[in-house]
Order: structure tokens, then C-alpha cells, then sequence
């Protein structure tokens, strides 16, 4: 079994070289995003779009955070919005598009883990997508466990994170990170286009037990709002779809 672990494992670092050194030799031409985009003047950045409203959720505008900004590639662009109404959760929706450089795109763990917060689950899902086409999203669920000390008290909320990729003509809810460079790697050899990934992710902090509730409730929200931001649905033969745990 470990040595079939280190055999994967090996084959994967190989892919992964072998496609990063494919994308630093051959010409590029930067491909379309799958998610709408707004310019901004005077930079090489453009300001992802997201609704003003989900439902009867209103949103606010969410600052880049300078630390994302900094350590990301120039060309990098983003879009955050934080939704509110009286009664009812808040949850955020952010967008993450990579330009010229496929760095802009990691693993959402990564971050998660960065910020303190333990992973408690990883499975794929889908959610169902009614409109203009009818569709199954393929996304990945994230469950953690937010713990902190306030005034000696000891305070736990859940995460419940949802988070899939997305570029012109293909999505993907491929954790490694495989799928996606298997399909840049081929898109750049056979036509010298650049796929445009996004990172896209819902999430929400709730008390503990109520996470199946909050997860139904994520699920709800992005399918009303996916139709309206992302202009990728199901192509036939060349979305990236992975289903197993």
C-alpha cells in the first residue's frame, strides 16, 4: 500500500513538473475567464463581478486583503462580496482569477489552515443549477472548526466552505490540482491558448450542529447566483468533473 502511495505520488510530482515546464516554454495567448469581469483603469487587474444581491440577502463590498495582493501575481484579479439580511446568516462570496501566471491558484485548505482554522472534512459534491441551462455544479465542501479564547471563555463556530474552479469552457472540484493542469498543459499544446482559472468559494460560520442546515442553505445561494457571475455552465466532453471522495 505505501509503496503504491509513493508510485502515485511520484507519477503526480512528474505531471505537474512536466506541465509547469510546458507552460514556461511554449507562447501564450491568455484565454477567456469563465466568470464576468470588469476592467479597472489603469491596471492589469480586472474587478471580478458578483451580485449586489442573492435572494433577499443585500451585499457589501469585501476589501482585497493587502496580504492576498502582496503575494500573489501582479496580473491577479478579485471579487468579494459579504451578504447579510436580519435573521440569517451572513456568508461570503470571492472570486480569485488568475492572468498570465497559474500560481494565483491554490488549494483552499492552504489558506483555511493559514487563518486557524482545522479542517474537519473534505468531500466532492454537486449542486444543481437551473438556469439557462440546467446543470450539476461539481464542487468541493469544506467543514472546520473556528476556535477561539475570548475573555478566558473558549469560543467554537463551524466553517462551512464550498469552493469549486472555473475557466472558459471547463469546471473542475479536483483537490490536486491535476485535472487542471492536465487540461492547461493540452489546451496550450494544441491551440497556444492560456486556460484563465477562477477559484470561486461560498462560506459561512455557524454554530456547531447546525451545519447540514448552513450547507443546504450555501447550496441554495449558489445556485441562484452562479448563473448571474459565471458564464461557464456544462459543455459537453470538456468540463473537468471529478465525484469521488
Amino acid at each position: 500500500m505505501k509503496r503504491n502511495k509513493l508510485t502515485l505520488a511520484i507519477i503526480v510530482v512528474a505531471m505537474i513538473s512536466g506541465a509547469a515546464a510546458l507552460l514556461a516554454v511554449v507562447p501564450q495567448k491568455l484565454g477567456r475567464p469563465g466568470v464576468k469581469t470588469i476592467e479597472i483603469p489603469n491596471s492589469q487587474r480586472l474587478r471580478v463581478y458578483l451580485p449586489e444581491t442573492i435572494l433577499d440577502f443585500a451585499s457589501t463590498n469585501q476589501e482585497d486583503d493587502p496580504g492576498a495582493i502582496a503575494m500573489l501575481p501582479p496580473d491577479t484579479s478579485f471579487g468579494a462580496r459579504v451578504y447579510f439580511k436580519k435573521g440569517a446568516l451572513p456568508f461570503v462570496a470571492s472570486v480569485v482569477l488568475m492572468g498570465s501566471d497559474r500560481t494565483s491558484i491554490h488549494k483552499a485548505e492552504y489558506c483555511m489552515q493559514g487563518q486557524g482554522l482545522h479542517i474537519d472534512q473534505v468531500t466532492r459534491d454537486t449542486v444543481h443549477i437551473n438556469q439557462a441551462q440546467p446543470y450539476d455544479l461539481p464542487v468541493i465542501k469544506i467543514l472546520a472548526t473556528d476556535t477561539h479564547v475570548i475573555d478566558g471563555k473558549t469560543i467554537i463556530r463551524k466553517c462551512v466552505y464550498v469552493y469549486w474552479y472555473v475557466t472558459d469552457g471547463a469546471l473542475s472540484n479536483d483537490r490536486s490540482g491535476m485535472e487542471r493542469m492536465w487540461d492547461m498543459s493540452r489546451k496550450l499544446l494544441f491551440s497556444g491558448v492560456l486556460q484563465r482559472w477562477a477559484y470561486v468559494r461560498f462560506y459561512t460560520f455557524c454554530e456547531p450542529g447546525q451545519e447540514d442546515a448552513a450547507y443546504e442553505s450555501i447550496k441554495r445561494y449558489i445556485s441562484v447566483a452562479v448563473p448571474q457571475f459565471q458564464t461557464t455552465s456544462a459543455p459537453a466532453r470538456t468540463t473537468v468533473v471529478s465525484k469521488n471522495n
